[in-house]
């Protein structure tokens, strides 16, 4: 079912979820000098305390025999050609590196791994949240995207359109191709309104090349990567953030579409968890 946000309640919600941001990263500062717990219980109160108008949003679920299934057929088949990290094939296949797809400073405190699929309508609601949270962490937080391609086809294509983007400008390409990909897509299988080589042209990429890309499969072991390391991990909703604590390596999921604080909730309590011992 689609699901409307307000511009206005989102920022809203954005907006008081940085007010407590703010504490947290001092509690952050405090954390390298062991004095955190002060800031950190300070954090823990605030994020307890806001609330939030951000529409809720019931996560698409499937079970984990489900994906296990999906992950037979996501690919073109057995015959597929891998290329990641091979050089150049017979045929000219350019060689392809699996790059990590980071939304921030790889140093920071923090690490959100989202587990999303561009026809995912929850994905969708909740794509901007953990991107603004990055925006507004001061270089605490950064983002990873990872793919869980499970409304076929669609979500395959899109998911290589996307790297195949960064596959011509980087991460930062990697990051403007999804949010155009979102913004397009009908969900739920039924792709894009306009051709993914459009969205690639109306920002600044050449939509040929990013056409063949992904007729070359060229990404195809980078998402199949992705989808298996969700299965793995006993993924059961998309989106599924897991947030990594990168001093001690902690960490926490939290499926679906929550609302920014519930993030800024579940990382103060692994600085607290990690102060415990």
């Amino acid at each position: 079912m689609p699901i409307l946000m307000k511009a206005s309640s989102t920022m809203q919600a954005l907006s008081v979820a940085f007010s407590g941001l703010a504490i947290l990263m001092s509690g952050f500062a405090l954390y390298e000098i062991k004095t955190a717990t002060s800031s950190a219980d300070n954090a823990a109160r605030i994020s307890e305390q806001v609330v939030s108008d951000l529409a809720r949003v019931k996560p698409w679920a499937f079970s984990r025999d489900g994906l296990i299934e999906v992950l037979k057929i996501i690919g073109p088949g057995s015959d597929l050609k891998s290329v990641v990290g091979a050089s150049s094939g017979d045929d000219g296949t350019p060689a392809v590196e699996a790059g990590e797809r980071r939304y921030g400073d790889p140093n920071a405190q923090f690490t959100l791994i989202e587990y999303s699929d561009f026809e995912c309508p929850a994905c969708k609601a909740f794509y901007e949240i953990p991107k603004s949270l990055v925006d507004g962490s001061k270089g605490n937080i950064s983002l990873v995207f990872k793919h869980v391609p499970i409304h076929g086809e669609a979500s395959r294509k899109a998911a290589f359109a996307a790297e195949c983007a960064a596959h011509q400008g980087g991460n930062d390409a990697f990051f403007k191709m999804s949010a155009q990909i979102f913004e397009e897509t009908q969900s739920n299988g039924n792709g894009t309104r306009t051709a993914l080589k459009s969205i690639a042209q109306r920002i600044g990429l050449d939509g040929r090349e990013l056409t063949k890309c992904i007729d070359q499969n060229l990404y195809y072991e980078k998402v199949k990567g992705d989808f298996k390391e969700a299965v793995d991990l006993g993924v059961k909703v998309t989106p599924t953030t897991v947030i990594r604590f990168n001093p001690t390596g902690q960490t926490v999921d939290v499926g679906g579409a929550v609302a920014p604080e519930d993030i800024l909730k579940a990382m103060s309590q692994l600085v607290q968890k990690s102060q415990a011992k």
